[in-house]
């Protein structure tokens, strides 16, 4: 293990082993950043790669990779300890939560049918079948966890049908794209309060680069350059 390239991010894995510990009190904190020293330990070649952007910019794309590896070990270690397998647990997606928020700000709350939200080799929503009331009833759950202003520019967009200009115009935004940025933010926040995003499969550059044929580098680099954009606007 490369110490020395572990020390300044050091303040990082103690940043995201706290997060995580509150959230999954029953795994120990000691444990939780044995397992980011291991992410570290994994990845050599993206921390240099990345070290290479610039502090700021790989400050935030390796939080970004330790929060998806503390949330993945501790699913696991609660799955483990529980009694229950960690391929039960249901993640919900922004489109889900987008395409339910409607009925769910407007309290239309009648829809008793089933459908399966799920997704290919995925488990269904939390109700056997994925029962739209429950799936409802918990994202209302968490929309009122939101700040104030999370709800209300939800609420516009969803509940009102308001357009990201109209939107933008009324709360002073400045343009559409603010508001849209406002809005993407707000549901990312909603699915959070949900539980989090499916913790992704994150490989060290080297072993992507040498399982990737020549003709796909191009949009592998690209795909890179999205994780960067994406990490940056979500800064600490």
């Amino acid at each position: 293990m490369n110490w020395q390239q572990i020390e300044p991010w050091e303040y990082v894995i103690v940043a995201v082993a706290s997060e995580y510990h509150r959230k999954f009190d029953m795994v120990e904190l000691e444990d939780i950043k044995q397992s980011l020293y291991e992410w570290f330990a994994k990845h050599p070649n993206k921390v240099a790669e990345w070290e290479k952007i610039g502090n700021k910019d790989a400050k935030n794309l390796i939080y970004r990779s330790l929060r998806n590896h503390a949330l993945d070990y501790c699913q696991k270690w609660k799955a483990k300890s529980t009694g229950y397998d960690v391929s039960d647990v249901y993640y919900y997606e922004s489109d889900v939560v987008e395409a339910l928020l409607p009925s769910v700000l407007r309290g239309e709350y009648g829809v008793t049918h089933k459908l399966n939200l799920g997704r290919p080799g995925r488990p269904s929503a939390p109700s056997e079948g994925g029962n739209l009331s429950v799936m409802m009833m918990e994202i209302d759950s968490a929309y009122w966890k939101l700040s104030k202003e999370d709800r209300k520019i939800l609420f516009f967009r969803y509940a009102e049908s308001m357009d990201y200009k109209e939107i933008s115009n009324y709360l002073s935004l400045g343009s559409d794209d603010a508001a849209r940025m406002r809005g993407n933010r707000a549901v990312k926040r909603l699915v959070n309060k949900l539980g989090g995003f499916r913790p992704f499969l994150d490989k060290d550059l080297q072993e992507e680069v040498s399982e990737t044929p020549d003709e796909f580098v191009e949009s592998e680099e690209r795909s890179h350059d999205d994780e960067w954009e994406q990490a940056s606007e979500d800064s600490l």
